[in-house]
């Protein structure tokens, strides 16, 4: 049960005359407004907003009063003067009485814009997402490196806030900044999915998508300390990895990891969600993944197709934007990136490993595609680093061909010879097509 005394304005005349076990009681001046609810229906108590402190109320407008012992339902401001209502011993009644004291004094509004302000963000039935993480030019010192995460100095705590309908809502008060921006991303879901928040548009969900391979980089791709998956990369600030998506022009978050295979496992699940199954298929077609090839000897160019600041290797250019040399080859009459590199030498290794697995491995050596495709890249390549100068043979001395194939013509009746063009027959040749003198033989 409550007492029956309420508090008017509290003056300092007032005060003065209270007696001291008045003092210690709170008890109230003689001269007082009554706070009068007799003709105000049942309320439910106005729950608090998640920052609960240790033997505090859980209702708003309540308090624990150690003096009395007892619940004291809180002042409200009726004519801007602060009034109390009374002291209970159960704290229900408190939270019961000033929720009809609100409606009573400050009207219907009042009481529902605090029901909607201090009403729990229930996150039961969400489960676990991934944090949403600023960018890194909004991070301030001393600031959460998470969105909708702050820290409170008084409490010493991080709180969790978010906007719902245009009204701040605090979901909750946290010693760990992971929970707080995890409960977060969890209101975020909840609360602002399909209502075009921008926080929702970090937010990519795979709950309904089957694991799927990750998606490899081409080896000339990865740099020192880089993933060698595409679509995760290593963030400094979380020491985490993270896979990103970029969706009609924008970059989404999909999540961090502590494992880099579980971060392009998802990056392939949101591929495979966001872009379909041809995306997946094409960006798995495009990779030169050469991890199972052994190294091969650069094919060298051919001494008269090297141009001035060329690479004088097969399958190589030098990319002038970047300053790197790349390496590029075609398959399926499509132009792979193989990777850009600082070395050339590099570059034409791993062009030549790409020939190898992709034209001479993929058809077979013992096929005639194979031998084909060998024969193209390497045709003029012959080393005689282990060979000793030697003089020059002039053609005179060339050896007499061997006796070729006859050509039968017995059963031919004689033909006119076919006249040269006078404009083709040059000094000592023949006059007539399909002839030449032959040196050697005198003939």
């Amino acid at each position: 049960m409550h007492s029956t005394s309420t508090l008017t304005s509290t003056d300092g005349n007032n005060n003065n005359k209270l007696s001291e076990e008045g003092k210690n009681y709170l008890a109230v001046p003689l001269k007082r407004k009554i706070i009068e609810l007799s003709d105000v229906p049942s309320q439910p108590p106005i729950p608090k907003r998640g920052r609960i402190k240790d033997g505090a109320s859980k209702y708003t407008g309540v308090t624990f009063h150690k003096q009395s012992n007892k619940w004291l339902a809180q002042i409200i401001m009726i004519e801007k003067k602060p009034c109390c209502i009374g002291y209970y011993e159960s704290e229900e009644e408190a939270a019961a009485d000033y929720a009809r004291a609100l409606f009573k004094y400050n009207g219907q509004g009042a009481l529902e814009k605090a029901r909607k302000q201090n009403s729990f963000v229930d996150l039961a039935d969400v489960p676990p997402k991934s944090p949403i993480p600023k960018r890194a030019g909004r991070m301030k010192e001393g600031a959460s490196k998470y969105a909708g995460i702050y820290f409170r100095k008084e409490t010493k705590k991080w709180a969790a806030q978010i906007r719902i309908d245009g009204t701040k809502r605090i979901i909750g008060y946290y010693e760990d900044e992971e929970e707080a921006a995890v409960d977060y991303a969890r209101a975020v879901f909840k609360y602002n999915k399909g209502r075009g928040a921008h926080q929702q548009l970090l937010l990519v969900d795979l709950n309904d998508v089957l694991p799927q391979p990750p998606i490899p980089k081409s080896a000339g791709r990865i740099k020192e300390g880089a993933s060698k998956y595409t679509g995760v990369s290593f963030h400094k600030q979380m020491n985490k990895w993270q896979a990103q998506i970029q969706i009609e022009g924008k970059k989404r978050c999909i999540g961090f990891y502590e494992n880099e295979e579980e971060a392009a496992v998802d990056y392939a699940r949101a591929v495979f969600k966001y872009k379909g199954q041809g995306a997946l298929d094409k960006a798995m077609e495009f990779i030169i993944d050469l991890s199972d090839i052994s190294p091969q000897l650069p094919i060298p160019k051919s001494a008269g197709r090297i141009k001035e600041g060329a690479s004088k290797y097969t399958g190589v250019s030098f990319n002038k934007q970047k300053k790197k040399w790349k390496a590029e080859i075609t398959v399926k009459g499509k132009t792979r990136f193989i990777g850009s590199y600082d070395d050339e030498e590099e570059a034409a290794v791993d062009y030549a490993r790409a020939v190898f697995k992709y034209k001479v491995f993929k058809y077979g050596n013992s096929g005639a595609k194979g031998r084909a495709h060998q024969q193209q890249q390497q045709p003029l390549v012959l080393n005689l680093s282990d060979v000793p100068p030697q003089s020059s043979i002039p053609k005179n001395n060339l050896a007499v061909p061997q006796k070729r194939k006859q050509i039968d013509l017995s059963d031919v009746p004689p033909q006119l010879p076919i006249p040269e063009s006078a404009g083709r027959i040059k000094e000592g040749s023949s006059q007539y097509v399909g002839v030449s003198y032959y040196e050697l033989v005198n003939k």
